[in-house]
């Protein structure tokens, strides 16, 4: 399987994503977004302790992204049962956690990249890698973070800066 990560240039438009999550019903990206435009991260599911500390440190800095105006969500394959286990066994109050999505057609629409039979002690059969994307409000790509694992995605603290420089100077990775 050919993985298209080239795909999120940014100024080109978002996939589609909608999708239902554990608190705050179906949301779509296209819909409703603020003026600083939405952050979406994908992740691994609640078997990867990289995962579980990403979102974790998310919610407890969510404030940071809504001072700029932009939404957080962040987004995995894991059932209801098991995302809600995750929120219930993270404290995750405010960061809304998506759930349910195929990793086969998130790695398609977003290049992500997809991990089958991992060792990894509860892991499923197939799941998607890590990855961040902002996107502006008009529905573009700001810019993205794609991994082929679980130990290179940026920490809240440079997600910010980074949004920040790219509200700056805006045509930057767009070729």
């Amino acid at each position: 399987m050919t993985q298209s990560a080239g795909r999120l240039i940014p100024g080109t438009p978002a996939p589609a994503l909608r999708f239902d999550t554990f608190r705050h019903g179906i949301c779509d990206i296209a819909e409703g977004a603020p003026p600083g435009g939405t952050l979406v991260a994908f992740h691994r599911g609640s078997h990867c302790k990289w995962s579980r500390l990403q979102l974790k440190e998310l919610d407890d800095r969510i404030g940071d992204f809504a001072i700029r105006g932009v939404r957080v969500f962040a987004i995995g394959c894991e059932t209801q049962a098991e995302t809600t286990a995750l929120q219930e066994k993270m404290q995750l109050i405010r960061l809304p956690l998506g759930y349910g999505l195929d990793p086969k057609s998130l790695a398609r629409d977003w290049g992500l990249h997809i991990t089958r039979n991992s060792s990894e002690e509860g892991a499923p059969p197939i799941h998607i890698e890590p990855a961040q994307v902002w996107v502006k409000a008009d529905g573009t790509i700001g810019l993205s973070t794609v991994q082929s694992g679980p130990s290179l995605w940026p920490d809240a603290t440079n997600l910010v800066r980074a949004i920040d420089n790219t509200m700056k100077f805006p045509e930057r990775g767009q070729g």
